[in-house]
């Protein structure tokens, strides 16, 4: 038998753990993502309450999120990254069962109890998934992640559309989604950590070293990742939770299912832009991350706010959720990938909780300001959203200028 030909096991990109790991992202957004399709309509639609609370109930989830980011990212580095992600991730179907109280409060509450457990476990997750993949396939295993990741996302919408239909009540759709998100769980008990990985884990050992000996070197990196958190708070300003498109296709077409439709378009566009942009031989990540995915979002969120100012057909809603998700893709691949390769390996945990608490503290503001600015002009708030998205793109345009990086 010839075995000349045979890639050794450290040069694959998609191995067991990297597999199991992402694998859980799927099954965890196949649970969660349905709540994020159905709970705009149950609390705006529905329960009839204003869209303020629901901007509100949001912003709570990702303000506070954000240090649950950072504390959780610390705590990846000095503890089991595994122990940690299995941990919040447990927690998280908080989310499914919001929905078997009567109380609106209470029902707020545990859905933002869920949303801060997924931003807890969210930096060792990733930092973990760096240990277990080969450097070499970087770019492409986290466009496979996040392509996992939405996969299950559109699962879930489609499932929901379902239930819709069949007139399932939208609470017991919400309860549901604890399925998936036990499965997402056991997905991460059975990972193994960088002790079963070391050949990856010398690597970025390596990699520190070499980045020690040239101190300039390190402090261009610093420079390129602080700019790189204040682009992704930015943009996290104009992040809206894409309930607000959802609410506004679903009112402006009088039908629940296009609205949620919108969020399947939105999905499934973000899971191959992810996947076909992480794959690309010839990357150019920092430059990726301000033109196709800041500056795509921004024009994205622009056509959906002229659309409705227009009274336009329902095709050119769902292009611009079309470009919100290819936005996405590139955003969500690129910005850990470019942490991964500017922050110390030591201290990628916690690298990872600040550009999830970055993200967090922009959106904190986005849903506040989204959802109090969509209660009085819905073309105001899509502009908001492009501007600010603008703005993110525009920063890191000056600072590709002013380093040469690509």
């Amino acid at each position: 038998m010839n075995t000349d030909n045979i890639e050794p096991v450290e040069a694959r990109w998609l191995t067991l753990d990297v597999a199991l790991i992402s694998f859980s992202a799927f099954f965890a957004d196949m649970g969660y993502q349905a709540v994020t399709a159905i709970f705009p309509i149950l609390i705006i639609i529905e329960l009839k309450e204003p869209a303020y609370l629901y901007g509100l109930l949001l912003a709570l989830s990702y303000g506070i999120g954000s240090i649950f980011s950072l504390f959780g990212g610390r705590l990846g580095d000095r503890y089991s990254k595994k122990t940690l992600s299995i941990a919040g991730n447990l927690l998280i179907p908080l989310m499914s069962i919001s929905t078997l109280f009567p109380s609106v409060l209470l029902t707020g509450a545990l859905f933002v109890f869920g949303w801060w457990a997924r931003y807890f476990r969210t930096p060792s997750r990733r930092a973990w998934l760096v240990e277990v993949s080969n450097p070499q396939y970087r770019s492409k295993i986290f466009g496979f992640l996040h392509a996992l990741d939405v996969g299950g996302g559109m699962i879930a919408v489609i499932y929901s559309i379902v239930l819709v239909l069949l007139n399932v009540p939208l609470r017991e759709i919400v309860v549901v989604t604890i399925i998936p998100l036990l499965v997402s769980s056991l997905c991460l008990v059975f990972a193994h950590t960088n002790e079963k990985n070391k050949v990856h884990a010398e690597a970025a050992k390596k990699r520190d070293q070499e980045e020690a000996r040239s101190l300039e070197d390190q402090k261009k990196n610093d420079f390129i990742f602080r700019a790189l958190l204040i682009s992704a708070t930015f943009f996290g300003f104009s992040y809206y939770a894409l309930g607000f498109p959802i609410v506004t296709v679903a009112q402006s077409q009088g039908s629940a299912v296009l609205g949620i439709i919108t969020f399947g378009i939105y999905l499934g566009v973000s899971a191959l832009a992810g996947y076909s942009l992480g794959s690309l031989r010839s990357k150019r990540p920092f430059r990726t991350l301000w033109s196709l995915g800041y500056m795509v979002a921004a024009l994205s969120s622009l056509l959906i706010g002229i659309s409705f100012a227009l009274h336009s057909n329902l095709g050119i809603y769902y292009l611009g959720a079309a470009g919100l998700g290819f936005a996405t893709g590139s955003v969500e691949t690129f910005e850990p990938v470019l942490t991964s390769t500017l922050v110390k390996s030591s201290k990628l945990s916690g690298g990872m909780g600040w550009l999830s608490s970055s993200r967090a503290i922009g959106l904190f503001v986005s849903n506040i300001a989204m959802g109090v600015i969509f209660t009085f002009s819905e073309f105001d708030s899509y502009l908001y959203a492009a501007l600010t998205a603008f703005f993110a793109a525009l920063i890191l345009l000056l600072v590709e200028i002013k380093t040469k990086v690509r």
